[in-house]
Order: C-alpha cells, then structure tokens, then sequence
C-alpha cells in the first residue's frame, strides 16, 4: 500500500515497531546511559506513567517518511498520521498545508468539515474529527490571535479521541471571522 503512493508520501526512512516490553526496556538502557541526571525517582515517575497508559502503547508501528509524514498504527490499524512542514505536498481537500495562508487555511477546514475550531496557545484543534494543528495561528490575550511560526508547523490526526492527550476543556472556540 505505501509503496503505492510513493510520490505522494515519500520514502521510508524508518521504522520502529515496540511492545510495552521492549518501550521499558529502552527507558532502563536510557537510565543506565545518563544515570547522572535522573533519579531513581524519575524512573520510578515514568515505569509508574507507562503501566497507567499500560495496554494502550502496546504493539505499536511507526512508519517515518522522508516528506515529513509519519503513520502509527496499533495492530495492523493505522491510528495516527502525523506531518511537519516539510510536507509540502500535503493538501486537505485541495488546499496545501503548509503553503496556505494559516486563516485561510484553518476558515477552509472549519467549512468543510462543518465544526468550528477551538485554541489553546499554539494549538488548533477540531475535536469531532481528531485533526489538530499546530503553530499556524497563537493565540494572543484578550481572545486575538495571530500566525504562528511557519517553522516547526505539524498536523496530526487520529482515527479516535487522541489518547491521553490535553483536556479541551481548556481551549477556547477560535472566532475567525
């Protein structure tokens, strides 16, 4: 299948398959390489974080491309696609990613997938759809905004609720028009 698209997603330039197992096992060799700078409390933080998450993380694939898109997926399941911005020719229904204007660009998402977008910070997000952008508008006090860093731009969406990820809550409906 991705050899297929090719010309769209680019080459391989890695892959990583782990299990829970093999995800502590790199945290220990982690420990033991720069004991210096943690405690065994800070490893006992993290092994306690990885047995919360637990299942969840296990049986894990990344697929990295030289495009800047990566695929995981849980199983034989694709669960997140991921891009930086040296996706280029990454478009969202015709319009390009990382070259558009990021207002226009956001406004054309909003309309298309018919859900008003909420910030927080550098973070755009359209929850019904698990498709969230980061650092192409800020947000700014007293509600404004303003665009983001063009460098350092990702997109990401899931196929559920991104796991563990930040309570929405806290993000605000972004207005823009």
């Amino acid at each position: 299948m991705l050899q297929t698209h090719h010309e769209e997603l680019g080459s391989i330039t890695a892959e990583k398959n782990e299990n829970l197992q093999e995800q502590q096992q790199q945290l220990y060799d982690t420990f033991n390489q720069f004991s210096e700078f943690f405690s065994q409390e800070d490893l006992n933080n993290v092994l306690e974080a990885m047995q919360v998450v637990g299942d969840s993380r296990d049986d894990i694939s990344r697929v990295f491309m030289d495009s800047g898109i990566s695929l995981e997926y849980k199983g034989n399941q694709l669960v997140e696609v991921f891009a930086d911005d040296r996706a280029k020719r990454l478009h969202f229904q015709g319009m390009p990613l990382f070259a558009s204007d990021p207002t226009q660009l956001v406004m054309y998402i909003s309309k298309q997938l018919k859900e008003v977008p909420c910030i927080k910070d550098e973070e755009i997000a359209f929850p019904e759809h698990h498709l969230f952008l980061f650092s192409f508008l800020s947000e700014q006090p007293g509600g404004a905004y303003q665009e983001g860093k063009k460098k350092g731009r990702t997109v990401s969406w899931w196929n559920t609720a991104r796991p563990y990820g930040e309570d929405l809550s806290a993000y605000r409906t972004l207005e823009l028009i």
